[in-house]
């Protein structure tokens, strides 16, 4: 096996220096490692793409076999979106400067790092439905394309924004094959296809001229920051609409096979989420505001809270979503109205309130009916609901 020569130890020695002590910026290690982790995305769609195919060769009428399998196309199309959102942030830095190659912005590493949390339960739900025949997502759809992490003190650097277009640009492309397909498919039956069936290809092909064109001008804008001579609203004003047209690309992809998605109410646009609720960065110390008093008090400060406050935060790719923001202040509301009360704290970090629910309610999104126990489940970023929870004795390590 050859040995790394020590001209070479010297050259990683000095990038690393330039990298990291001159740019301030940090290793794309761990990003890239998530990145590996995700390979078998590309196998996982195959397979629900001959699953189609073996449906509508079977005689299936298109606009059900997509049916059948919305939730699989809806869950893989997305982790594969996450994964080329990352990829091509990690390209657009690379071919900036090779000299940092395997090095990244603060705001392109916590950007990708918080994406990369998304890949792995979308794949998860889309292998759980492929495999499924009654598979029901526990999580609301469609899916928002996030979380998003904003350059606090700093513009936004254009290497950034030109990942942002790469990777828009080849979701786009998706997008619209994915529509000429199901177009396609649903035209060279011998029969006409229903109505809803035609004007579900018109509403598509609308979401996309809406997208594109958020898409042209996210990238004129970028144009002009690239010439060096923009402001900082300038440089928000291009992500802002790069982020819309991801959106809309995001949504395009799971609205082919899901038509409601559609008929859902549009996500809010960058800046402008629901009520004031947006991703917002957070501190392992940060977490314990949302941990039950119990833990709080027996935990916190000890060597074991702070260890695994620090892993969950890492898992939580150190983010906050809006929607758990939203659902900590309802819950806290639903409390002091008197429909929930605390009956414990969950045994794994964050430790968080365990409630009871005195009537039916709406959490969120999720519906909760009276009697049943629920928490906000941090790891995967929904509502858990049982009739009851199993008991721990003990306060247990931070689990996926």
């Amino acid at each position: 096996m050859p040995a790394k020569s020590f001209i070479g130890e010297i050259e990683e020695a000095a990038r690393h220096f330039y990298a990291t002590a001159l740019r301030g910026e940090v290793s794309d290690a761990n990003v890239r490692g998530y990145l590996r982790a995700a390979s078998q995305i590309e196998e996982v769609w195959q397979q629900v793409d001959d699953r189609l195919a073996q449906l509508t060769t079977a005689g299936t009428p298109p606009w059900e076999a997509y049916a059948q399998l919305r939730y699989p196309l809806a869950f893989i199309r997305a982790a594969r979106t996450y994964q080329v959102f990352v990829r091509e942030l990690l390209a657009a830095d690379a071919a900036f400067d090779p000299a940092t190659r395997g090095y990244l912005p603060r705001l392109t590493y916590d950007q990708a790092n918080a994406l990369c949390h998304q890949i792995q339960p979308n794949l998860q739900h889309a292998i759980a439905a492929l495999h499924n025949a009654t598979y029901e997502p526990d999580v609301a759809l469609p899916l928002e394309f996030g979380p998003r992490i904003d350059a606090e003190d700093h513009a936004c650097p254009v290497t950034h924004l030109q990942g942002m277009i790469g990777a828009a640009r080849e979701t786009r492309e998706w997008a619209a094959g994915l529509i000429a397909q199901y177009e396609h498919a649903i035209t060279i039956r011998g029969t006409a296809a229903p109505a809803d069936a035609t004007a579900h290809v018109t509403a598509l092909n609308g979401q996309l001229a809406q997208a594109d064109s958020q898409l042209r001008f996210g990238t004129d804008l970028v144009g002009q920051v690239s010439q060096g001579h923009a402001s900082r609203e300038l440089h928000e004003q291009a992500e802002d609409t790069l982020w819309q047209a991801m959106g809309g690309y995001f949504l395009i992809n799971q609205a082919v096979a899901l038509p409601e998605a559609l008929r859902a109410p549009a996500p809010a646009a960058p800046g402008a989420s629901r009520g004031t609720y947006r991703d917002r960065r957070i501190t392992p110390s940060d977490l314990w505001q949302v941990s039950a008093p119990s833990s709080r008090s027996e935990l916190r400060g000890t060597p074991f809270g702070t260890n695994e406050m620090r892993e969950m935060c890492q898992k939580m790719g150190g983010v906050l979503s809006a929607s758990a923001q939203r659902y900590l202040d309802e819950v806290d509301a639903a409390a002091q109205r008197g429909d929930v009360y605390i009956i414990a704290a969950m045994a794994n970090c964050p430790f968080e309130p365990l409630y009871r629910a005195r009537r039916p309610l709406e959490l969120a999104g999720a519906q909760i009916p009276a009697g049943y126990e629920f928490h906000w489940d941090f790891h995967r970023g929904h509502v858990e609901a049982q009739q009851r929870f199993s008991r721990a004795g003990n306060w247990q390590e931070c689990q996926e």
